[in-house]
């Protein structure tokens, strides 16, 4: 009894948090136009801010530093916050692209110091400030790339997609209408019915548990057909013209 108490404890205390998370996603989604524009003014933003600090000379611990340092931290979360409810992978994307953009952004206030000799065990170099901002470059432009890659899989996966790409099998199968043996009415028509097994050939017969829905032409329109359904006698499978086999739908996946 004590197990039951909780159970129940444990399962109200679960769905009180349902309303808050739908209540949550809901106002997510009436947003998201604003929320998407906000990241892309943001981005656009930070390209500004990118180049007024490769550009001016801003000295330590002047009001110009903290300035970029609370714009940089402004948008960066405006952007987090545009992506943080799209799921997992464009979060994790977006967080490595925030922190390449804010290093790119930032690199170049905190290395004015590294002009000079540099010597590393044998090695032996100079930092310029031309190696400084192209290393500021590098970081920004990547976890740039990096954040517009996890807007497009958030907001615009469809984008991804090879143009002219294979149809997802569902959606193949989808288009023929199934077949509901004797209940199925086709006006103008009156032919005795048959199982549709007696089409087929032994080998087929013994492949047939495979089979979800075997594709038939009935009357000329093709029709999904259960294995063991029944079928106007004047029916016909459809085989491929190279095999010669049956065409059918298994789990989900396409066989001829």
């Amino acid at each position: 009894m004590a197990t039951t108490s909780e159970s129940r404890s444990h399962n109200s205390h679960k769905d009180s948090r349902h309303p808050k998370y739908y209540v949550i996603n809901e106002w997510f989604n009436r947003k998201k136009s604003l929320l998407l524009t906000l990241g892309v003014v943001s981005i656009m933003l930070l390209f500004l801010l990118h180049l007024t600090v490769i550009t001016v000379q801003i000295v330590l611990g002047s009001i110009a530093e903290k300035f970029v340092i609370l714009t940089t931290i402004i948008l960066i979360s405006i952007i987090a916050i545009s992506v943080i409810w799209k799921g997992i992978a464009p979060i994790a994307i977006c967080a490595i692209g925030l922190t390449l953009t804010s290093i790119g952004i930032l690199f170049p206030i905190y290395s004015v110091n590294m002009v000079r000799e540099v010597h590393y065990r044998s090695s032996y170099g100079f930092a310029t400030e031309q190696s400084i901002f192209n290393a500021s470059h590098g970081y920004f432009f990547q976890g740039i790339g990096m954040i517009v890659f996890s807007i497009i899989i958030g907001y615009k996966p469809g984008l991804l997609y090879i143009r002219n790409r294979p149809e997802p099998s569902h959606i193949v199968w989808e288009k023929y209408p199934i077949w509901h043996n004797n209940t199925k009415v086709v006006e103008g028509y009156n032919d005795p019915t048959l199982v549709l097994k007696s089409l087929m050939t032994e080998e087929e017969k013994y492949l047939l548990w495979h089979y979800e829905f075997v594709l038939t032409d009935i009357y000329g329109t093709p029709y999904l057909v259960k294995p063991n359904g029944y079928v106007p006698k004047s029916s016909t499978i459809f085989r491929d013209k190279v095999s010669g086999t049956m065409i059918g739908k298994i789990n989900n996946f396409y066989c001829c």
